[in-house]
């Protein structure tokens, strides 16, 4: 993948958040190109592009509907027609008359509420409903995969509340993620990320990854700031 449909994909953090290209690809190279695919939370559309590119058929949804530049991304690499576009809640959705062959997010679940814009509906029962909903949406051996935001190491819980950004989103723990999961017949959640790539100078974050690769293979799992799941019904 070139730099640019990698930034385009993953958006953030790039070096880091990328590894997931890595972990899912092996499992998404052994299924059919007429599974249908969920992609929750796309805002502008990052893995609905990753999907379609591979020649799956996307529903590309946030709560109120991806942004216009989720569209002309998508125009861009010409998977337009591969890709449709709607609205979803998965805490409040009833829709269950539809079933998914795969689900995918990054960063979604520490942010659901059960109620929009009150963030104290951001609960640990909440969090449960929004698992349990996509496992109702998957088909009979359907594949969850979700990228998501985890405790990290003490340096990064530091910085966390010193921003405050503890009161705005939840931070998972490895063992937290394994336990909402233990409906699906099969959970994997591998980690990575102890230093974050986010600096302007592209050198910079190559180099980072490089030490978080090294480090990842010497510290604890629960020391990495970022989660992926693969989940099978």
């Amino acid at each position: 993948m070139n730099t640019q449909l990698k930034q385009d994909v993953i958006e953030w953090d790039v070096a880091n958040w990328s590894h997931l290209i890595k972990l899912w690809q092996p499992v998404l190279d052994g299924l059919p190109r007429d599974s249908k695919v969920l992609a929750i939370g796309e805002r502008n559309g990052g893995l609905s592009l990753w999907m379609a590119l591979q020649g799956f058929q996307v529903v590309c949804t946030d709560r109120e509907g991806p942004t216009e530049q989720a569209r002309e991304l998508h125009k861009k690499y010409g998977v337009g027609l591969k890709i449709t576009y709607r609205d979803f809640d998965l805490v409040n959705t009833e829709d269950f008359d539809t079933t998914y062959d795969i689900i995918i997010m990054k960063s979604v679940l520490g942010g659901v509420k059960e109620q929009y814009g009150n963030a104290t509906s951001r609960t640990d029962a909440t969090r449960q409903k929004a698992i349990d909903n996509i496992y109702k949406l998957l088909s009979p051996k359907g594949i969850f995969l979700s990228a998501d935001n985890l405790q990290g190491n003490m340096f990064l819980r530091l910085i966390k509340r010193l921003k405050n950004k503890q009161s705005g989103w939840h931070y998972f723990s490895i063992q937290e993620l394994n336990d909402l999961c233990k409906q699906f017949s099969s959970v994997s959640v591998q980690s990575f990320g102890i230093i974050p790539t986010k600096f302007s100078v592209p050198i910079l974050n190559k180099a980072a990854y490089i030490i978080n690769s090294f480090l990842w293979q010497l510290i604890p799992s629960n020391s990495a700031y970022i989660a992926f799941i693969t989940a099978r019904k």
